[in-house]
């Protein structure tokens, strides 16, 4: 049974004003042999296409092809708990859930290196496979949104971290946390606003390491460069912070990507004497770089580190030992993550779900407890969220339909794994983001535990009434 029955009536009524005109049909099979089909259960001849969740809850009805773009198998970047997350979800939805909207999902993955044509590749596959709908879960380029919106599929963002992700119309970037948009910006809001009442110090120094990758250009600069100087009053804004700390002073250090070797950044970081430092790369960089500060002799009692949820992977943490003790990560309002006996409500129904049902439909122990993992299960069950909405609104689960559905949320009702989505509030010029609030944990060794009683934290202020500022400025 869904968690979230006891919001879906109002939810449906809205979407029953959006969908009257929503479009619905049939989509042509393609034939490439790159990407990856997990079929939807068959269904018989004689059944109704139509036909809702039946009464065991699986899927009866025609089947909703659903494209996955996906990085894995580049040492640049390479996410494969992210596509092995969405499939157990799938699995979850088609056996337990009734599909979409009764429709089976008929999930097509498409893995990609990490390279402008390779994405552009993965969107011209999809969109032949006949996909209604697209999920990108990160991509570094942007460039496969245009293709897939010019061949009229709507593309749901995992994990936004691109000026396209953050733009594009007919794109919505719901990740928790809105990506680097609400993550970063709240690392800064943090970092600068709360750490120093937790820590009881000062913060008039930040180091910032940052992902030296096309996304982590556009993220370090617009979104933690330009807030920590708009901050410092050297760049204008409207935001209430503004100015509001003249002796702030920042650092920062690329790190590429997969660096066998990251001392000299290390160095050049706890040579800056910084009050705090902030860092968010991919799993593996982030440990990397913990293990290359412990060797200087840094531990987060001397300076405090904030990591972006990207980092989080429980295995590496308990690897890093006491190292790895007091360091902070972002997390989300209604995390997946969270121990079951410290939760309640919604989050203890997400967390519930997830923690058990992605481990029944086949992701790995060592995959759950990742970062990526839980924002691919938590997208797929946003699908299922706005489907069910739609359906029981009498209306049919379509691609456009799904489009029409995210577009009209108002951030009035809840999202599994995060915070209430906003598609239609979201702020120019970042008007495809449908999320920004974010939470801190701090890791005990064994847990993540929520800090300042899992407030959330918004730091999109820090951009307001700035102009991007996607590079070096």
């Amino acid at each position: 049974m869904r968690s979230y029955v006891k919001w879906l009536r109002p939810l449906a009524v809205l979407l029953a004003l959006v969908l009257v005109t929503a479009a619905c049909g049939d989509s042509d099979d393609g034939d490439t042999v790159a990407v990856q089909t997990d079929d939807a259960p068959s269904t018989d001849d004689s059944s109704d296409d139509s036909a809702g969740p039946s009464d065991t809850g699986e899927a009866t009805g025609e089947p909703i092809k659903i494209g996955f773009q996906n990085p894995e198998g580049d040492p640049n970047g390479s996410f494969p708990e992210y596509s092995a997350a969405a499939r157990a979800a799938a699995d979850y939805i088609n056996t337990e859930l009734g599909g979409l909207g009764g429709r089976p999902i008929e999930l097509v993955v498409c893995e990609m290196a990490i390279s402008p044509d390779d994405s552009q590749r993965c969107a011209n596959e999809l969109v032949a496979e006949g996909v209604e709908l697209v999920v990108s879960s990160l991509n570094f380029f942007g460039n496969h949104i245009s293709i897939l919106n010019g061949a009229g599929v709507p593309v749901i963002v995992g994990t936004p971290i691109t000026v396209a992700d953050f733009t594009s119309p007919d794109t919505f970037s719901i990740g928790a946390g809105g990506g680097c948009f609400g993550v970063h910006t709240g690392l800064v809001q943090f970092v600068t606003q709360d750490l120093p009442g937790i820590e009881g110090i000062e913060v008039n120094r930040v180091a910032v390491p940052w992902a030296d990758t096309p996304p982590g250009v556009v993220c370090y600069y617009d979104l933690e460069s330009k807030p920590l100087d708009v901050i410092k009053g050297v760049i204008p804004g409207t935001g209430a912070l503004a100015g509001s700390n003249p002796n702030l002073e920042h650092i920062g250090i690329p790190v590429l990507p997969a660096a066998a070797d990251v001392t000299p950044q290390a160095t050049a970081i706890l040579d800056f004497n910084p009050d705090a430092i902030i860092f968010s790369a991919q799993g593996s960089d982030c440990w990397n770089m913990v293990d290359a500060l412990g060797r200087l002799g840094w531990t987060p009692q001397d300076i405090p580190l904030v990591l972006s949820g990207a980092c989080t992977d429980f295995t590496a943490m308990a690897a890093a030992g006491d190292l790895a003790v007091g360091i902070y990560l972002t997390a989300t309002e209604n995390g997946v993550l969270a121990p079951l006996d410290a939760v309640s409500g919604q989050n203890l129904d997400n967390a519930t779900i997830y923690q058990t049902k992605a481990a029944e439909y086949g992701l790995s122990q060592d995959n759950l407890f990742k970062g990526f993992s839980t924002q691919g299960f938590a997208v797929m069950m946003a699908l299922d969220e706005i489907a069910a909405a739609i359906f029981a609104a009498g209306g049919d689960v379509t691609g456009e339909s799904l489009k029409a559905g995210f577009a009209a949320t108002d951030g009035s009702q809840p999202s599994f794994g995060g915070s209430p989505l906003n598609c239609a509030g979201a702020p120019v010029p970042y008007i495809a983001v449908c999320s920004a609030p974010i939470t801190i944990s701090q890791w005990n060794g064994e847990m993540l535990v929520p800090v300042m009683g899992g407030a959330t934290v918004v730091g999109i202020d820090l951009v307001a009434g700035t102009e991007l500022m996607p590079g070096p400025y």
